[in-house]
């Protein structure tokens, strides 16, 4: 199936200055768009607002032709949005955190174990999220993209505190998303790590 996000004239603002003004874009499955700009220059408000987040002064959030505001439930059904907050419970361990989100949301329990693997969670899977480095707890967020078939995903600098090998794991997970048609927005303070992109959008 053959899926759209557009983005029409989103506008939002900071106290009663402009964070961003006029944004449009539309994306269609296949496509990969990021986002850039400094610390403070609205990437995370931004993402925040296409997810269904937050309500923009202006413009529209449009799934498939149709505005999210009144088809809300049915588009938070086809987004994955991982931010800086991970959405991890800090005292379940990670196959628990996955568990639950595999049962809240009737994702495919077998896909666990794959997702540990593949991103080298196997031998820390026990140990609760709130003790894991920096780096582990953006692989155990990561690993909830491999639990469900979502076609959109909203990522908010999904490299930070990876090395170099969970950075190449996530480009691959990213490049199988984008050619099994899916659609992804991202944000990053590094665009040229990624190929590929449709489009760059640069926030001051």
């Amino acid at each position: 199936m053959s899926n759209q996000l557009t983005i029409n004239n989103l506008t939002l603002f900071r106290g009663e200055k402009y964070l961003f003004k006029g944004i449009s874009f539309v994306l269609s499955s296949g496509d990969l768009i990021l986002i850039t700009g400094p610390n403070g220059s609205g990437k995370t408000t931004m993402l925040r607002a296409i997810a269904g987040l937050l309500e923009p002064e202006v413009g529209k959030v449009s799934w498939n032709q149709k505005s999210i505001s009144n088809n809300r439930q049915t588009y938070h059904e086809n987004i994955s949005f991982i931010s800086h907050t991970h959405g991890l419970k800090g005292s379940l361990s990670i196959i628990e955190n996955l568990k639950f989100e595999a049962n809240l949301h009737n994702y495919r329990l077998d896909n666990i174990e794959d997702a540990l693997e593949r991103l080298s969670l196997q031998l820390i899977k026990n140990i609760p999220f709130k003790h894991l480095s920096a780096g582990q707890k953006r692989r155990a967020s990561l690993a909830r993209l491999m639990l469900n078939d979502s076609a959109l995903w909203l990522l908010d600098e999904p490299t930070s505190n990876l090395d170099t090998d969970a950075h190449d794991i996530f480009k691959e997970l990213l490049n199988e998303h984008i050619l099994n048609k899916g659609l992804c927005v991202l944000a990053t303070h590094h665009p040229d790590a990624f190929d590929g992109s449709k489009s760059v959008i640069e926030l001051t």
